[in-house]
C-alpha cells in the first residue's frame, strides 16, 4: 500500500496538468480530478490500514505533498487538508463505524478554535471556521473546539484548557462562499459555520491522550502529522518555480541580447536559490523524519518549517524577478506559481513568529503556542 502511495503524484500527473487553467479559473477542484484523488488513495493515506488507509510513513505523505506540489499547489493543499483520517487511529470501534460504517469518507479540517458544551451523550458545538480548504467535497468537517462547562474554560488533569478534535457531518455546517482571491483558488477554501451541531462522545477526539491504536504512525504527538504537510507543498511548488526560470532562460534574452540563461547573475541566482531550498528541504525532512512528543524535537521541526518558508518566499521573489516581464503575464507558469507560493506562504503555520516559539524552547521555556 505504501509503495501505491507514492506513485499517486506519477499516476494523477497527466490529469492534474491536464486540468491547471480549470483549476486557476475556478474556486475548487474540478469535480472529476477529486473523484480520481479520492480513488487513488490520496485522501486516505495516514488512515489506518484497517479502515482501508495506507497508514504510510509520515516521509512518505510528506513527499507525496510536496511531489503534488510541484505539479499544482491548490491540489496539494486540498489533500493535505483532507488527510485527517489518523483520527480513527484515536477512536473506540464505536466511533470509527459511524464515519466509515458505509463508505470511505473525505474530510476537510480547521484549525481555528469553537466552542464544545457537554451535553447528554455527546457536545454541542458552535462557531466560525475560516479558510477550510477542500470542504465542498468533505464529508466530514475535523473542528478543533474548547470545551466550556458553566460558562468557563473546562481544564484537562495537566492543567491546559481541554481542547479536542469533533468531526461534524456536512449537513451539520453551513459553508460560506468567501474564497474570491489571487492564489490558491482551487483549493475551494471557503469559511463555514456550525451552530449548536450535537457530536456524539464516541466521535470525539481528545490529542491528550494515546491513541487507541498501538502502531508506530500513532504513537507520537499527533497534530505532528497534520503542521508540515503545508510547508512539504511550499518546497515542491518552489521547486518547480525554479525549474520554470531555467527552462525560460534556455529562449528568453535580455536587454544586451544574450539568453538570459547565457548571463553570470541569471546563473549565479539560480544556482544560490537552487542550494538554499535543497538545503531547507533537507533539514525539513529531516526534522520531520526525527519528530516525537519531546518539546525540543517539535520546535526543531517548527524552526525548519519557517526557515523552509522564508526560503521559499527568496526563491519565489528571485525567480520572479529573473524572469523580468515574462512573468507579468496569465498563463506564464511562473506567474501562477508566484500568486500560489505566496498565498501558501500566508499560512499560520509560516509565520516567522514560530521562531520566536521555537527559540522559547531553547531557553527552556514554554512556547505559548497551543498544539506547537
Amino acid at each position: 500500500m505504501t509503495n501505491d502511495v507514492e506513485k499517486i503524484p506519477t499516476l494523477l500527473a497527466p490529469l492534474i496538468r491536464a486540468a491547471a487553467a480549470d483549476i486557476d479559473a475556478g474556486s475548487d477542484l474540478p469535480a472529476r480530478l477529486r473523484t480520481e484523488l479520492r480513488e487513488a488513495g490520496a485522501f486516505r493515506m495516514l488512515t489506518p490500514k484497517n479502515l482501508g488507509g495506507a497508514e504510510a510513513p509520515l516521509t512518505t505523505t510528506m513527499t507525496v505533498y510536496e511531489q503534488l506540489g510541484r505539479l499544482d499547489a491548490s491540489v496539494a493543499w486540498v489533500v493535505w487538508n483532507a488527510n485527517f483520517g489518523f483520527i480513527g487511529a484515536m477512536m473506540e470501534e464505536a466511533g470509527t463505524a459511524r464515519i466509515w460504517g458505509e463508505s470511505e469518507p473525505v474530510f476537510a479540517n480547521s484549525g481555528m478554535p469553537g466552542v464544545a458544551v457537554p451535553v447528554e451523550d455527546g457536545y454541542r458545538v458552535s462557531g466560525s471556521w475560516r479558510l477550510v480548504s477542500g470542504v465542498n467535497g468533505a464529508d466530514w468537517v475535523i473542528v478543533i473546539a474548547g470545551v466550556v462547562e458553566d460558562g468557563s474554560p473546562r481544564l484537562t488533569e495537566a492543567g491546559t484548557p481541554d481542547v479536542r478534535l469533533f468531526p461534524v457531518r456536512r449537513d451539520q455546517i453551513t459553508i460560506k462562499n468567501t474564497w474570491n482571491v489571487n492564489g490558491l483558488r482551487g483549493s475551494g477554501s471557503d469559511d463555514i459555520v456550525v451552530d449548536g451541531a450535537v457530536v456524539a462522545e464516541a466521535l470525539v477526539v481528545r490529542l491528550d491522550r494515546p491513541a487507541v491504536i498501538d502502531r508506530p504512525l500513532y504513537r507520537g504527538f499527533i497534530p505532528a502529522l497534520v503542521i508540515p504537510g503545508c510547508t512539504a507543498v511550499v518546497v515542491g511548488l518552489a521547486q518547480t518555480a525554479i525549474d520554470e526560470t531555467v527552462k525560460l532562460a534556455t529562449v528568453k534574452t535580455g536587454m544586451s541580447g544574450s539568453r538570459l540563461a547565457e548571463l553570470a547573475h541569471t546563473q549565479s541566482v539560480v544556482a544560490r536559490s537552487q542550494s538554499a531550498l535543497d538545503a531547507a528541504r533537507l533539514l525539513l525532512f529531516d526534522t520531520i523524519a526525527n519528530v516525537d512528543s519531546s518539546l525540543r524535537r517539535r520546535a526543531a521541526m517548527r524552526s525548519a518549517m519557517s526557515h523552509a518558508a522564508q526560503v521559499v518566499r527568496e526563491v519565489l521573489v528571485a525567480m520572479y524577478e529573473l524572469s523580468s516581464s515574462s512573468s507579468l503575464y496569465i498563463g506564464n507558469p511562473i506567474e501562477r506559481l508566484f500568486r500560489d507560493g505566496m498565498v501558501t506562504l500566508q499560512h499560520a503555520n509560516h509565520s516567522a513568529t514560530l521562531f520566536d516559539a521555537a527559540g522559547r524552547v531553547r531557553f527552556g521555556l514554554d512556547p505559548g503556542v497551543s498544539l506547537f
